[in-house]
Formats: C-alpha cells, sequence, structure tokens
C-alpha cells in the first residue's frame, strides 16, 4: 500500500490564477459585493453539507443491505441524484455571485456542518439515522440562509433554496419512513444473538 506523502492539494506550477479562494469578485447578478459575499459565505456552508449528503447517501446505496435493502437503494439512488443536483445548482449560484465553491476536500470538510461517516460499513437501520441525521442539519442550514438570502437583496437565491428545501424535506420524511418500518434490523439484533 502507497503512503500518502504532502498535500492532496497541488497548485499548478505555471498558469495565471484568475481569482483567489475565499475572495467574491463583481457579480453579473449586480448584487452589492458585501452582500454578495455574505450569501456566497451562506452557500459555502450548504455546498459542502450537500456534498458530504451524496456521498453519505451514495455509500449507503452502495452497500444496503437485508430484508429490504432493494426498495431502500432504490430510494438512495434517487435520493444521492437529487442531492448531487442541489450541490451543482449551488455551485453554480455562488460562481454566479463572484465566489468560488469549495472544491478540494480541505475546504469542503472545513465548511460542512453535515459530517461523513467512518468508512466502515454499517446495518441498514444505522445508516438511514445518519443520514437523517445530515438531512436534518442541511435543512437547518438551508432554512437559515433563505433567510440570509432574503435579506441581503437575493431572491433569486432565496427561491432557489426554497425550491430545493421541498425535495430535502420529501427525502427526509422518506427515511423517516423506513425508519419507522420494524422490518429494518436494528443494531441490537444483530448484536444480541
Amino acid at each position: 500500500m502507497t503512503t500518502r506523502r504532502g498535500p492532496i492539494v497541488r497548485e499548478p506550477e505555471t498558469g495565471e490564477r484568475r481569482q483567489a479562494w475565499g475572495t467574491v469578485e463583481g457579480n453579473a447578478v449586480r448584487l452589492d459585493p458585501e452582500d454578495a459575499a455574505a450569501v456566497v459565505d451562506a452557500l459555502h456552508v450548504d455546498h459542502a453539507g450537500s456534498f458530504n449528503l451524496f456521498y453519505l447517501l451514495r455509500k449507503h446505496y452502495w452497500v444496503a443491505s437485508g430484508a429490504e435493502h432493494e426498495v431502500v437503494a432504490a430510494f438512495l439512488e434517487g435520493a444521492y441524484t437529487r442531492v448531487r443536483e442541489l450541490n451543482d445548482d449551488l455551485a453554480v449560484r455562488i460562481v454566479d455571485l463572484g465566489g468560488i465553491p469549495p472544491n478540494t476536500p480541505p475546504t469542503i470538510q472545513e465548511r460542512a456542518a453535515v459530517h461523513l461517516e467512518a468508512e466502515d460499513v454499517y446495518d441498514l437501520r444505522t445508516s438511514l439515522e445518519g443520514d437523517l441525521e445530515g438531512y436534518r442539519t442541511l435543512i437547518a442550514g438551508i432554512r437559515e440562509h433563505v433567510a440570509v438570502a432574503a435579506s441581503r437583496g437575493d431572491p433569486t437565491t432565496a427561491t432557489q433554496l426554497r425550491e430545493h428545501l421541498a425535495d430535502l424535506e420529501a427525502d427526509a420524511e422518506e427515511i423517516r419512513r423506513f425508519l419507522a418500518d420494524d422490518t429494518l434490523v436494528r443494531g441490537t439484533a444483530v448484536t444480541d444473538r
């Protein structure tokens, strides 16, 4: 096994840097620069969190097992696709506002309120409970950021976030239904045997 040494992010030795990370430059939507920067900061958190939620859902899609794994895996596939669309929409909006979306593992993890799960594989119920927590965290943050965008004179971002909230809330509700189903094996049922 090769041990990775040095930084995981490289800076090109040649080429012209057009914009530095963490800056917000003039924007096509003509939002006041201070307001644009505040909205971009909020969207960085949502973008990073949705990135992590996408990876949680996709991991659980890959490893779903148990009596209901086919139904749950089909749901997870659709859910991670919807979260990826949210992630892409947020990235595009950040760029429209003059910013740069978090795009390396360090910057994503520094900003993400949604946490990744360890590399291990857990029972389906435990995985879905973690997914639901990720949804709750992301939904709460996006709700706050709708208000930030609205108060900073950016109704387009506020509307975009509200539209994605509907999908996130529907997916979270579906996970709640799965968790309410007694046929999903509880972690203690496996270890008690």
